[in-house]
Order: C-alpha cells, then sequence, then structure tokens
C-alpha cells in the first residue's frame, strides 16, 4: 500500500503540465502582443502620434500595464506548477526565492504575485475606468490584500508561538 501511495505522487505531473504549459501561452503571446503594442506605438510616433494614444483607444501606459498584469499571472502559473513539482516529484535546482520546500513556501510565493496582480489591475482601472467606481472597486481589491496580509502575520505569529513553546520545552 505505501509503494502505491507513494508512486501516486506522480499524478501531479499533470496539472504541473498544464500549468507549465497555461504559464508559457501567457508570457509566448504577451511578449507578442507586447511587441506588437511597441511596434504600433512607434509606427504611431513617426506619423506624428503621441505615445499615449498611439492610434488606439487605450492609453499606451495602460496597454502596458495590461501586459505587465499578463505576464504577472503567467508568472503565478508557474511558481505553482514549479511549486508543486518540487514538493510531490523531485527537487529543482533553483535559487532563492524559487525553492519550495513546503506547502507554505508556495503559499507565499502565490500571495506575494496576487498581491501584486491585484495591485496591477487596480493600476490599470484607475486610468480606463469611471472615477465614481473607484473607491468601491479599490476597497474590492484592498479587502483581499488585507485578508492576506492578516493571513500571513496570524501564520508567522503562530509558527513564531510554536517555535518557542518547542524551545522552552526542552
Amino acid at each position: 500500500m505505501a509503494r502505491f501511495l507513494s508512486s501516486t505522487r506522480f499524478l501531479v505531473a499533470v496539472p504541473v503540465l498544464g500549468l507549465a504549459l497555461a504559464a508559457g501561452v501567457f508570457f509566448v503571446f504577451g511578449g507578442i502582443n507586447l511587441i506588437i503594442t511597441i511596434v504600433d506605438a512607434v509606427a504611431g510616433l513617426l506619423e506624428g502620434h503621441p505615445p499615449e494614444t498611439s492610434g488606439g483607444e487605450i492609453p499606451f501606459v495602460i496597454e502596458i500595464i495590461e501586459h505587465v498584469h499578463t505576464f504577472l499571472i503567467g508568472t503565478v502559473l508557474y511558481i505553482t506548477a514549479v511549486g508543486l513539482y518540487q514538493l510531490f516529484i523531485s527537487d529543482v535546482e533553483f535559487h532563492g526565492w524559487l525553492k519550495i520546500d513546503s506547502t507554505e513556501d508556495l503559499e507565499m510565493n502565490l500571495i506575494g504575485v496576487t498581491v501584486v496582480v491585484l495591485a496591477v489591475n487596480f493600476l490599470s482601472v484607475v486610468y480606463t475606468r469611471d472615477p465614481s467606481i473607484l473607491l468601491e472597486y479599490g476597497v474590492g481589491i484592498a479587502l483581499p490584500i488585507a485578508a492576506l496580509a492578516l493571513f500571513v502575520g496570524l501564520r508567522t505569529w503562530s509558527s513564531r508561538v510554536g517555535r518557542s513553546k518547542s524551545d522552552s520545552a526542552e
């Protein structure tokens, strides 16, 4: 039974492959679209249009921010794929923050990138949406960020308390 359960960890290869492919799609198509946006902006500049409009409906800076958003989503998918692989299948040699040894490491990496994705999303809304809904949208983004911060803080606090109790018991 133990051997069977040990081998079922390779089932995680299915979501790892799917997440890695999805991340690749976000990176490749996001990169291609970013290059097209920059080429269009340069062509518009040569025609006498300032980069703020670049001949499109969305301001140039917002288009760039939306591409950053696409890359960040790809990054979340990639971190999840790599983390699941490291946790269940085999170690991968990564330096620093992408070395994942526990589900807590994976959660912390994902929370960090998720907060950045939400912030970039809010920034694009600041430039493109009606100002009357900005407060509602901002609160809608701030609440999950605050909840994630509280989660991280409580988890850190509880692990410190647990370590100090185990240290004092020895």
